[in-house]
């Protein structure tokens, strides 16, 4: 039986929108070599090396670092983010612009098991799951996870009619979190069974806005005529008064007069775009531009796509020079996609 290494080898971790599945399918990377397996398509697609975890923290790391620094000049996030907790000053109107433009919701993020354990087919690949019946009616909501973990993984078909969901895996998405530490040479397509380095069941989640938490009105030291040593909260409800402009007022969710001494707000809430072509193309030029070694031999084709990002012309514009993210022809582009995108707010509500 093979040997595995212990769980202490974790997932490599994923906080950008733009997920390691998606940048391999744009760099047109075979998705077994780049999860460190070693199968017959690596060879047919000329692919010369398996990625090893490595690799794949290094790319996460960056992809994460463009899309912070990219989200700091839009104002917005790509994608979908929850943000809790986020303090303001209280106004008389309770009306008052959120830190990040284009809210979808006010509420926090939250969770709920819709299945567990459920068992894969590896019969064929991709594998598969059995129907699951299911009340989320928003397929966007539904999560795959290894099972008894925090692992996401990413179906490549997932359908949802008349509350049965049905999805499938590439075998490339399903390595075990204690065996994403893959050797160089990679892991066994073939080895399939329990003991082989593929995850056996998933966990289906929900994950969702929860609307009933929007926020709190907070007293510093008190509501009471008595200060005290300790802030009093009261829960909130709110209104989106303008989805882009991130416009949104707070009204004391159970009616008494209490917040007319409150000073300040705490706010739950949701905001995002969807990351279409041109936003993920932009992550991926800063993100090459600011990678100091690419994880590929010179031989290999994305090498080439990591020069060109990294390529400093001989003559610089002005314009160019003034680009808070660098000269490189990948920090120029996302500096581009970024300044042409970036959101404005006028200064009074």
């Amino acid at each position: 039986m093979t040997v595995y290494p212990s769980a202490e080898f974790n997932a490599t971790v994923e906080a950008s929108s733009l997920k390691l599945v998606r940048y391999a399918q744009i760099i047109r990377y075979d998705e077994n070599a780049f999860y460190g397996i070693n199968a017959d398509s690596n060879r047919e697609r000329a692919v010369r090396k398996i990625f090893t975890k490595l690799d794949r923290d290094m790319i996460a790391r960056e992809l994460c670092a463009a899309q912070d620094d990219i989200e700091k000049v839009l104002l917005y996030p790509l994608g979908q983010k929850w943000f809790e907790a986020e303090q303001h000053s209280r106004n008389r109107r309770n009306t008052f612009f959120t830190k990040w433009s284009q809210v979808l919701a006010l509420g926090s993020r939250a969770e709920s098991v819709i299945a567990s354990g459920v068992a894969l087919n590896h019969a064929a690949d991709p594998a598969v799951i059995p129907a699951t019946a299911t009340t989320v009616t928003d397929s966007d909501e539904i999560h795959f996870y290894q099972a008894g973990t925090d692992v996401e993984v990413f179906p490549s078909a997932l359908t949802l009619v008349s509350g049965t969901l049905n999805a499938s895996f590439p075998r490339a998405r399903l390595v075990k979190e204690a065996a994403q530490e893959n050797p160089e040479t990679g892991w066994a397509y073939s080895d399939t069974g329990v003991d082989g380095p593929f995850i056996q069941a998933l966990d289906i989640r929900r994950v969702y806005t929860d609307t009933t938490n929007a926020g709190v009105f907070v007293w510093p030291l008190g509501k009471e005529n008595c200060p005290e040593c300790g802030e009093d909260t009261e829960p909130a409800c709110g209104y989106i008064q303008s989805s882009i402009a991130g416009t949104v007022t707070l009204l004391l969710d159970t009616g008494n007069c209490y917040y007319c001494g409150a000073t300040k707000l705490r706010l739950n809430y949701c905001a995002g775009t969807p990351l279409d072509a041109t936003a993920e193309d932009a992550i991926i030029h800063l993100a090459h531009a600011r990678m100091a070694v690419m994880p590929c031999s010179d031989s290999d084709p994305l090498t080439m796509l990591w020069k060109q990002d990294r390529f400093v012309p001989e003559q610089i514009s002005q314009e160019r020079a003034n680009s808070l993210f660098g000269v490189t022809e990948g920090s120029w582009r996302a500096w581009v996609y970024a300044h042409n995108n970036r959101h404005f707010r006028t200064t009074f509500i």
